[in-house]
């Protein structure tokens, strides 16, 4: 039987498999760079072992994409977007929002 593993109905060793044969790593590479045992990256991709966070964000940094890569996971777009909501408001509430948001992105950077 050949089990894969399934975040969220998203099949993660077929994805890992891809991310390192796009970038042309092979698993003793990988193993190498991650620290992970060529034993460990050879489950993962078979779906015979569990993907610990510890792991997720050790691949993520060595094929350098996102948790929703690694995980197949779609990003969400909301179905009612920031412009919509502010399109809405007086020009001095949309101001007001819009400067403030602003700031709170600087502050966060």
């Amino acid at each position: 039987m050949n089990r894969i593993n399934e975040y969220d109905g998203c099949k993660v060793g077929p994805v890992l498999r891809r991310l390192r044969k796009e970038r042309k790593m092979t698993v003793d590479y990988v193993s190498e760079v991650t620290g992970l045992s060529t034993s460990t990256i050879n489950q993962l991709e078979q779906g015979g072992r569990n993907l610990s966070m510890k792991s997720l964000y050790i691949l993520m940094d060595a094929y350098q994409v996102d948790a929703n890569t690694v995980l197949a996971l779609e990003p969400k777009v909301s179905e009612h977007p920031i412009d919509d909501f502010l399109n809405k408001l007086s020009q001095e509430k949309k101001e007001y929002f819009t400067k403030s948001f602003l700031y709170m992105l600087e502050q966060a950077i």
